[in-house]
């Protein structure tokens, strides 16, 4: 692809320097192969858990963000 300034630049993805499609690429250069993150908990997950924190408030007042943040830190630390 050529660039403004005249050179010629290949994009490649870091993440593409090792043979892909190959899953001990990372063993091969001596380092571990990386760990995947954990799934994230879903939308409804954290809805219902944040309810149950509502209406053990009694369904009266508190924040509803602090809940959803709450439940939210509480299904990823589960994860």
């Amino acid at each position: 692809m050529t660039h403004y300034c005249g050179h010629t630049h290949v994009h490649r993805h870091y993440r593409d320097q090792d043979a892909p499609g190959r899953a001990d690429a990372g063993r091969q250069n001596g380092t571990a192969p990386a760990k995947r993150a954990p799934a994230q908990p879903s939308h409804e997950q954290i809805a219902t858990l944040a309810y149950s924190y509502w209406e053990a408030h009694g369904r009266q007042g508190g924040s509803q963000l602090e809940d959803w943040l709450c439940a939210e830190r509480e299904l990823c630390r589960k994860a």
